[in-house]
């Protein structure tokens, strides 16, 4: 498989390797070896289009074909280019490979829509993209055009073959709550636990910032509460479990208990007072939600985690300036649980703009230092590349340089980690530009724009 890398990548090496040339003697030995390394084994990727043929990624099939999990993470949520790679490797994973779900970085039961929607059809996607509680993130041209592709893979299909759609944040519960006291009232069960009980009233419009301004201002003993009230709900959904299963079924109660645990997680990530707290909270909740799809929901299949690279990360990262110390993502849970079946692929990017139409405004990203590791992969020389980090073994020296800690772009800030501890795989994609918003999801962000 090294060979069929380094042979396909053969193009890459005659003009990354002389681009590299000219400042190759300031470079330290690390850096050198390491740039000479990948310039030798990127795998480049011939387009982005949707019509694309899988052919220039199957040197890769034995890695990615071998998982029963692969967690694609990316830089930056909004960018047109890393969405597009991506939507080719989902497709290239789905059609080639098997994978038969694809697990967003969105709300637990807000994804239940699109689930349904790729099953049976049911509903305008539109509308459900713009529903989402991440339809900022989500309701772009780039991704319905994902959605819309696994329901045409999906139509012929036997019921138990199609490709399944779920969410795993934790950070927009409320709707999930409300399923599981509809489901206990239906049961027949008095639960004596209302709305405000469970801090609906504190989680309206689904935007976890505002929620977690408004936990900001309650009282310790309002929030040991409402902890307290979660810990009920959840035992009396255990405590009803024949009656539940009597009303519905054994999956619908199932389902019923996740939902009450992820409200549980939610409301401590609500309560936490801090962004290191808060941050630990949610990552251990969405990998929770995640094994929970894998034991489940598809015991028997494999799936696509689509995130950010810090969350599908293996390895505790640090943002200097951001959050105190170190953070576990849930990438590292995953590894524990799912050992060598679980791989991660980080994604990169060297340069691009936005347009100034949007809040925040005009956007600039400027070329990055080679010691960062979005810098050295721009010194690749090729404008979109996927790069197996596994055989980087054999080189000694481009090893001891994925093994230090390295600064990474990440959303409007920088990371550090260890690059070979954290991912599998790297993509990279030369330049960058703004994820195109849905006419519904450009009205709302220029809408929040005026209001700012």
């Amino acid at each position: 498989m090294r060979l069929n890398i380094a042979l396909a990548a053969c193009a890459l090496c005659v003009y990354g390797c002389a681009q590299q040339s000219t400042k190759a003697e300031e470079r330290t030995p690390e850096t050198q070896a390491f740039i000479e390394w990948a310039s030798e084994h990127a795998v480049a990727l011939k387009s982005l289009g949707t019509s694309a043929t899988a052919a220039d990624l199957e040197p890769l099939r034995e890695t990615l074909g071998s998982a029963r999990l692969v967690g694609l993470g990316e830089s930056r949520h909004d960018t047109r280019e890393q969405l597009l790679l991506k939507g080719r490797l989902v497709r290239h994973l789905i059609q080639d490979l098997g994978f038969r779900a694809l697990i967003l970085e969105e709300s637990v039961p807000h994804a239940q829509s699109l689930d349904r929607y790729v099953i049976s059809g049911e509903g305008d996607l539109r509308q459900l993209m713009n529903n989402l509680a991440g339809w900022y993130l989500w309701d772009t041209e780039e991704m319905l055009e994902l959605v819309h592709w696994i329901r045409r893979f999906n139509q012929d299909r036997e019921p138990g073959r199609k490709v399944r759609i779920f969410g795993v944040d934790i950070t927009a519960p409320a709707p999930g709550v409300r399923e599981v006291i509809n489901a206990l009232e239906s049961a027949g069960v008095e639960i004596g636990l209302d709305e405000p009980a469970l801090g609906l009233d504190l989680q309206r419009g689904d935007f976890w910032p505002s929620t977690w301004e408004r936990y900001g201002a309650l009282s310790d003993e309002r929030r040991r509460e409402l902890a307290a009230n979660y810990e009920e709900l959840i035992e009396l959904v255990k405590e009803n479990r024949l009656q539940l299963i009597a009303s519905s079924s054994t999956k619908e109660y199932e389902r019923t208990l996740m939902l009450a645990t992820i409200g549980k997680i939610g409301n401590q990530f609500f309560s936490s007072g801090d962004r290191e707290s808060g941050g630990a909270v949610r990552e251990y909740g969405m990998a929770q939600a995640t094994l929970n799809i894998l034991d489940r929901e598809i015991p028997d299949e494999k799936a696509i985690l689509w995130a950010h690279n810090l969350h599908v990360a293996k390895s505790s990262f640090r943002m200097p300036g951001l959050l105190e110390g170190q953070l576990n993502p849930m990438g590292v849970e995953l590894s524990a649980e799912l050992g060598d079946t679980y791989i991660t692929i980080g994604g990169t990017f060297g340069t691009g703009s936005y347009p100034p139409d949007l809040p925040p405004g005009e956007r600039v990203f400027e070329p990055v230092s080679e010691d960062v590791m979005d810098g050295a992969l721009a010194l690749v020389g090729a404008p979109l590349f996927l790069l197996d980090l596994g055989g980087v073994d054999q080189n000694p020296t481009a090893r001891r340089w994925l093994h230090q800690e390295r600064e990474w772009k990440a959303q409007d800030s920088n990371a550090l980690l260890v690059p070979i501890e954290s991912f599998d795989l790297v993509y990279f994609v030369e330049e960058i530009s703004r994820s195109q918003p849905s006419p519904l999801a450009l009205a709302r962000l220029q809408s929040l724009g005026q209001q700012h």
